[in-house]
């Protein structure tokens, strides 16, 4: 909420946002929070917004030190795929680095 305010204000929101979500996170944890973020792409219609959070969900995987594919993923794979290939950027950017990622073929 109010996300464009915030931003305006610092350009470095979301990165500091995010970067207060993961302090400390072990990569259990990290692989844990995954569903959460997955559940917000859903409910997300901006671009930007699924861009930013796209990258997040990146860097929980990294955080992760994983390539397996969360359970919740695997399972919504097909609704997300859908859901994020209505943002043109954010499909062609960092959906393709999550898919390279996790050695996504399709």
């Amino acid at each position: 909420m109010e996300w464009e305010d915030k931003l305006d204000d610092d350009e470095w929101y979301f990165s500091n946002s995010f970067e207060s979500i993961t302090k400390g996170m072990s990569p259990e944890e990290a692989f844990n929070y995954i569903p959460n973020v997955i559940e917000v792409l859903f409910k997300l219609d901006d671009d930007f917004l699924v861009w930013e959070t796209l990258y997040f969900l990146n860097e929980l995987y990294s955080l992760a030190d994983t390539t397996q594919i969360h359970p919740f993923l695997e399972g919504n794979w097909s609704v997300l795929n859908k859901h994020i290939k209505k943002y043109e950027d954010s499909y062609a950017t960092p959906f393709k680095e999550l898919k390279r990622h996790l050695r996504i073929t399709e």
